[in-house]
């Protein structure tokens, strides 16, 4: 990946982000597969080593997201044949998870792997804390980039848009 931002460059030649499509899973079954203490141990060593200091703050949108995956975007493993049976075959949303049980809504596939969705979701959790303002002061070169590299898990369709300079 080209950047123009030098620190942005470091973190990367440190930590390569796992590229995706195509991907053989969307995020939300790798989070609920992967056992929550190896996640947060994963961010906090890669944290650590690209010198981000996580506060409560950094973990509460961290805990959000992977909460969100698990609860929110859960789907049906159809098994992995190739790239376009596996998205043929991936239904939405677990049946048993209700859309009323969140308050966010629930994703389909097509949607939980796409940067601005996954977004939309972040901005209306974190709303009353100050919704963009706050998600970018906590991770300035985008939330959603930046907790997926930390936690190496498959980079979402469209999460830096090199045109306007913006990473979700």
């Amino acid at each position: 990946m080209k950047t123009n931002d030098p620190e942005l460059s470091a973190i990367l030649s440190k930590l390569s982000p796992v590229i995706l499509p195509p991907a053989d899973y969307p995020p939300s079954i790798i989070v609920r597969d992967t056992p929550r203490e190896e996640l947060v141990e994963r961010i906090r060593a890669n944290a650590e080593e690209v010198g981000i200091d996580l506060t409560e703050e950094h973990w509460e949108v961290i805990h959000f997201l992977l909460d969100f995956y698990v609860n929110c975007c859960e789907i049906r493993d159809p098994g992995y044949l190739d790239y376009h049976a596996y998205w043929k075959q991936v239904d939405c949303c677990d049946d048993s998870v209700n859309a009323q049980d969140c308050p966010y809504g629930t994703l389909n596939v097509k949607k939980a792997t796409s940067a601005y969705r996954v977004y939309r979701v972040l901005l209306k959790a974190f709303k009353h804390k100050g919704g963009k303002k706050h998600l970018y002061r906590l991770f300035p070169h985008g939330p959603l980039f930046t907790i997926h590299l930390l936690a190496q898990l498959p980079r979402l369709r469209h999460d830096i848009d090199p045109h306007s300079g913006t990473a979700y």
